[in-house]
């Protein structure tokens, strides 16, 4: 049995990713997942996926666009759920993705002061939205200290800036309670080789968070994954305020993606691609960061909600907030979706950005609604009443 609209229906064939990771003993695991994240204490979740377009407000290099629908309202499930389980969780901001992710932050704060308040004092003492980092000039001092007079690629430069904005950011965030991050959990965010769904290289507008995750051995994008063994990932989490033996999870719907190369590099992937002559197969743009949890979906968004939702039933709350937040349906993850779309944000739909209320190509009615029902369905978690009925097929 399975939701009507997953999978080869909307043309991604993540499914046959996952067929093939199961088949060489890297299944994605959902209990996997939230077994690590209950071995947490502080959770950096990252996303943001940037989109070209001319809607978008001017970024940091003169270009339009935004970030993609895709990511933040996943992001922000798996925030609620550990929060909820007293995990502090850090939600990181990027100049290009940033305004995005923090609108939909705060929305989502005013929603629960207005409709939890319990909940509401919760995410408040358990959650920060960071402050917007860049992974431009010039090397921040902290930086300067670890490289000295190193020669640098641009990427390692980049991460180098990167990683010392985050420790700062975490500290300005958290005060004298930061602590050190000791999980790292990565939904649709793309990951070196920083190429899209079409091949397109769009490293200039992705900040390389991704190099505090490891590499793979082997098995994809060879080159790149060559090249960025000369940049360990130990340095950089230091500087970062993240632990060294800080687990990873990766979350993805396409294989380019964070941490998505623990299953992408296995045997018969790379030549796999989204249906259409106009999109890129895995040897191009398969990402070559792994991890040590993947969650695949066939929307990132809804893997996090999967993500929350399997927590709700493997791992007793300390604060139970679903029960009120489903009361009203898929309202929240709605709300949501409208006020991100909305100026002067401007996330848009990364398959077709003229939509509205769209993600990955498919509307919020009824493709999202019927999910998010069907997923809190699954859980034991009865819906409002005037919910529609998930579609499935047997």
């Amino acid at each position: 049995m399975g939701f009507k609209y997953s999978g080869s229906y909307c043309g991604r064939n993540i499914e046959k990713i996952y067929q093939k990771a199961v088949q060489h003993g890297r299944a994605p695991s959902l209990f996997e997942a939230v077994t690590t994240l209950q071995k947490a204490s502080h959770v950096l979740i990252i996303t943001g996926f940037f989109v070209l377009h001319q809607k978008g407000a001017e970024g940091p290099h003169g270009d339009l666009g935004g970030c993609e629908t895709d990511g933040p309202l996943g992001a922000l499930a798996v925030l609620r759920a550990l929060c909820a389980r007293g995990v502090r969780a850090s939600l990181f901001c990027d100049v290009h993705n940033g305004p995005v992710i923090k609108k939909a932050y705060d929305s989502m704060m005013e929603h629960f002061r207005e409709a939890d308040e319990g909940f509401w004092s919760r995410l408040q003492s358990h959650s920060r939205c960071l402050p917007f980092v860049s992974a431009e000039k010039p090397l921040p001092e902290a930086a300067k200290a670890e490289v000295g007079d190193k020669e640098m690629s641009t990427l390692e430069e980049r991460s180098w800036c990167l990683s010392a904005r985050l420790g700062d950011a975490l500290r300005d965030a958290w005060g004298d309670n930061a602590g050190r991050v000791d999980a790292l959990l990565s939904l649709e965010r793309l990951g070196a080789p920083y190429r899209n769904i079409r091949g397109r290289d769009i490293g200039q507008h992705t900040e390389p968070i991704d190099c505090l995750y490891p590499l793979v051995e082997c098995g994809i994008n060879e080159e790149c994954r060559a090249a960025l063994a000369e940049m360990p990932t130990a340095p950089f989490r230091r500087l970062a305020h993240v632990a060294e033996d800080a687990k990873t999870l990766g979350v993805g719907d396409g294989g380019n993606e964070v941490g998505m190369g623990r299953v992408v590099s296995v045997p018969g992937c790379s030549e796999l691609r989204p249906d259409g002559a106009a999109f890129a197969p895995l040897a191009s743009n398969g990402c070559v960061r792994s991890c040590d949890n993947a969650v695949l979906g066939t929307v990132s968004n809804w893997a996090g909600s999967a993500i929350e939702a399997a927590c709700h039933v493997l791992w007793p709350a300390q604060v139970d907030y679903v029960p009120k937040m489903r009361s009203i349906g898929s309202s929240v993850e709605e709300n949501l979706l409208r006020a991100i779309m909305a100026k002067p944000t401007v996330a848009v739909d990364g398959s077709h950005n003229d939509r509205a209320m769209s993600v990955d190509g498919m509307n919020f009615e009824p493709h999202h609604r019927e999910l998010y029902d069907y997923l809190w369905h699954l859980a034991g978690v009865t819906a409002a009443a005037t919910a529609k009925r998930p579609r499935i097929e047997v």
